[in-house]
């Protein structure tokens, strides 16, 4: 009776594999809502939602290494609150008004600091449909030896899949 009591085990286990373990299965459940979660948050994406990852490759893309940073105040060049927060997060970051004697002045206060390599980084555009997006970035260097050298405006070009938002092939930037 023993090996009848064993088969039927064996039968058992493996009705039970095949039906999946149901912690597995509550597991896929929550990344198959998860990966809807992501594709419904594709549709409903701002352009400024793309920012900091625009900001962050345009940033580890610049030539030569930056050490410190400005975005532009006041002009529809800003990349916002949330390029901003990208740019604290890879140096000194400080605001750069549009009106020139204003811009002697943050100069002046860089200078002081040290001539270290700053960047000026401003948005020029871009667009989200469906789920492809694009970000136009551009910046320039402003005192030190490079001072006026252009960074180059880029394009940063995303996709949205079930992962969330991405760059669309492994440079995801073209020159323009």
């Amino acid at each position: 009776m023993i090996p009848a009591v064993a088969a039927l085990g064996g039968l058992v286990s493996g009705l039970l594999a095949a039906c999946g373990n149901p912690g597995e299965m509550g597991r896929a459940v929550e990344r198959n809502r998860q990966k809807q979660a992501n594709l419904a948050a594709c549709t409903q994406a701002r352009l400024d939602d793309l920012i900091p990852l625009a900001v962050t490759a345009y940033v580890k893309a610049a030539t030569p290494k930056p050490q410190r940073f400005l975005i532009a105040t006041g002009t529809d060049s800003s990349v916002g609150d949330a390029g901003l927060r990208s740019l604290q997060d890879k140096g000194p970051t400080y605001l750069f008004p549009g009106d020139p004697a204003m811009q002697a002045n943050v100069r002046a206060q860089l200078h002081e600091k040290g001539d270290y390599t700053t960047l000026l980084v401003v948005r020029r555009g871009g667009a989200v449909h469906g789920s492809r997006a694009s970000v136009d970035l551009a910046g320039h260097y402003v005192g030190g030896e490079e001072d006026g050298t252009h960074a180059g405006p880029r394009t940063f070009t995303f996709s949205c899949d079930s992962s969330g938002w991405r760059l669309a092939s492994p440079g995801g930037v073209s020159s323009t």
